[in-house]
Formats: structure tokens, sequence, C-alpha cells
């Protein structure tokens, strides 16, 4: 009982730190350092154990890959033409409350910070037109722009699960795309109902080319890397630096803006989380730590998928960060996750909390970006988004009590 206390203290001083504002990274290191010294293991090993994450192969290939994908969002979001996106999929969708669902959630192809500031003027252009409240808008800006966080491959949150629990990405991805069709689906009942199912018309001249070429033009490069990895199998790091230097030679980028968006992209606190989310698995495991969980749950009689759901749900809702609570989450439920081979219903379950943790998070940027754009009522907002998201957290529990993934993987 003592060692399940000294992880409880841990895991509220790691919430308390990103809550503060210290860096994720940051955070789990010296959360790692504190498991070390909490579990008696000798300050040479934790050194040594610290040493051997930092510079594992693995872990360099995390870095890699994080780096490139952050680098391909900006570099997206430098070249390509937003407003013949808008363009495009209003020719195309005649439907208000469909178009009002797919700008965001477009842009949320694009893996790149602040996404939802980006989405937020196209919304704001169909929405205005419609007469839509401030609050409606920011909804539908907010919720759709992250209906693809549960499956994508090029998120961040699928990459650093899937290194954590050492499986191929697709296979998160199989079993996670119920959530998203889940969350569409969701946001299509209770974000839109006030929506008008009218026509919209986009009020700009008839561009030469047809919408659908426009929207190819907009999204062949995500459209490129996925189907590297998925169909010819090339490692993500290569599709992704092909594509990316596919892109400055056809775009012809400067090199002032090549730079820029380096020094943008490769910051201390994307270093420094990929190195703290390595190391604080690895002490986790080499102090024994990882397994008092698992054991002491039992003993109280607790259920693993209560706690599976808990602990990402707290992590997502006090920080706002979906790296947050993957990377605090998933090393300590390993147990739970992985006991012989991979439960995926418990993984499908703890990242479907942990990201509705992120959404109803106060301090999630995106939230605050949208709010502070549309000039909406937050406590409007939440009432809106409130009743999707926890009927999609009942639906990942009910899932697990049937079973699922069933034959899926």
């Amino acid at each position: 009982m003592i060692e399940l206390v000294k992880l409880s203290l841990i895991l509220i001083l790691l919430i308390l730190l990103i809550k503060k504002k210290v860096p994720v990274g940051i955070s789990l290191f010296g959360g790692g350092i504190l498991v070390g010294i909490l579990f008696g293991l000798p300050v040479s090993l934790i050194l040594k154990q610290s040493l051997s994450a930092a510079v594992d192969g693995e872990t360099l290939h995390l870095l890699s890959l994080v780096i490139l994908i952050v680098f391909f969002g900006n570099l997206l979001g430098l070249i390509e033409n937003l407003r013949d996106l808008t363009k495009a999929l209003e020719n195309l969708v005649k439907n208000t409350k469909v178009v009002l669902m797919m700008l965001p959630a477009v842009i949320g192809l694009l893996p790149m910070p602040g996404g939802a500031l980006l989405s937020a003027p196209m919304v704001e252009e169909v929405g205005a037109r419609k007469g839509l409240s401030p609050e409606i808008k920011t909804t539908m800006n907010y919720w759709f722009r992250h209906v693809w966080e549960y499956c994508f491959p090029l998120y961040p949150g699928i990459v650093l699960s899937a290194a954590l629990l050492q499986v191929h990405l697709w296979r998160i991805v199989a079993v996670q795309i119920v959530l998203s069709l889940a969350m569409v689906i969701l946001g299509l009942i209770f974000c839109t109902r006030k929506v008008k199912l009218s026509g919209s018309h986009s009020g700009f001249e008839n561009d030469v080319k047809t919408p659908f070429l426009l929207l190819v033009k907009s999204i062949w490069p995500v459209l490129l890397v996925v189907t590297l990895n998925l169909f010819f199998q090339v490692d993500l790091v290569i599709g992704l630096g092909f594509t990316i230097v596919l892109l400055i030679f056809l775009k012809r980028v400067k090199s002032k803006d090549i730079l820029r968006l380096l020094r943008e992209t490769v910051t201390f606190d994307v270093v420094v989380l990929i190195f703290g989310i390595m190391i604080f698995k690895n002490l986790l495991e080499a102090s024994g730590a990882v397994k008092v969980m698992p054991e002491q749950m039992m003993l109280l009689g607790i259920p693993k998928e209560a706690v599976a759901g808990i602990i990402p749900l707290t992590v997502g809702l006090l920080t706002g960060v979906t790296a947050a609570f993957v990377g605090v989450s998933y090393p300590i439920l390993l147990p739970f996750l992985i006991p012989d081979q991979v439960n995926w219903g418990l993984v499908m379950l703890v990242y479907a909390c942990g990201l509705m943790g992120v959404m109803l998070s106060p301090v999630h940027f995106c939230l605050i970006l949208s709010k502070d754009y549309f000039k909406a009522d937050l406590l409007k907002v939440y009432k809106m988004i409130l009743p999707p998201a926890l009927l999609l957290i009942l639906f990942a529990f009910f899932l697990v009590i049937l079973g699922y993934p069933w034959a899926l993987i």
C-alpha cells in the first residue's frame, strides 16, 4: 500500500507541474528521477537508465518522427491556400451543416499546433452568413477540428502511444477509428442541432479549377505520406522527409522560410518531451514501480477498466495536453495494457478517456483560441460539448464490456 501511495503522489506532482506550465518533458523527467529515488534505486542506476533511454534507437527515431510531423504541419500552413480549400468544400457540398463539419475536419488532417485557429476564419465566413451564434461556431470549429485525433497516424499522440506500447501505429488506428466515427456522429447530433440544413453560397467567384482539384491540391501532401506508409510500408520518417523535400522543391520555399520553420519546430520543449517520456517509462520499469498499480488495485478490488479510464481522464482534464495524458498514463498503466499481450480494448479506453479529458479541459489551447476568436461564452460552449464528450466515454466503456475489438486486431 505504501508503494501505491508513492506512485499516487508522483502522479499528483506530475499533474501539478504540468498545470503550472512546467514543460511536459521536464515534468516527466523529474517524475522519473523521483520514482527512482522513492523506490530505492541507486543514483548510479538512475543515471544509467536515464542515459540508456535518452540514446536508445527507439527514442531517437521517435524524436525524429515528432519533429518531422510538426515541421510538416508548419510547412503546410506556410504554403497552402486555405481560401481555395474553403471554395472547394462549399462548392462540393451544398449543405451548411456538413460544410461547417468538414472545414475544421479537413484542417484537422494537417498536423499543426493551434489548427483550430487556422480553421476558425473559414467557419466564421460560413457561419456569419447563416447567422449562427458565437457559441455554435466555436463548438463546431473546436469539436470537429479534433475528430481525427483518435485514429490519424500523423498525430503525435498516436505516434507516442505506439512507441510506448511498442506496436505498429496502424494497429492503434484500426482499433481506435471507431472512436473517431462516434465523435463525428455525436458531434452531428449535439453540436449541429441549431444549424439550418439549407444550402450555403460561398460568395466567391467561380475558380477556373474544379472544386475537386482545389481540394486535392490542398491535401495531397498528407495523402502522399499516408499512402507511402500504409500501402508501401515506407517508414514514416522517410515518407515525411521525402514529402517535405518534394514540397519545398515544388513550392520553391525560400531558405529563410525553411530556417524560420526549423526554429519554430525544433524547440527545447519538443526535444525534452520525447526524452522525458522515454526516461520516465524506463525508470518506472527499472524500479518495479510499474507493477505496483495492478497489484494494489486488485487487492483493493478496483476494476482495471475504472483505473484505465480515470487516470488518463484526470490527467487530460487538468493539463489540456494530449502528450501529457499519453506520457503520464501509458507508462503507469502498461501492466494493464500489456499483461502478456496487448489488451486492445483497454488501449482504446485509455485514449478515449484521455482525449475527452483534454477536450473538456479549460486550459486546452484550442478551446481558448476558438472561444476568443468567436467571442463566445465559455459556459454555453461547455453545455454543448459536455453531453457528447460524456457519451463518448460511456460508449468506450460499453465497447470494452462487449469485448471490443473482437476480431479487428
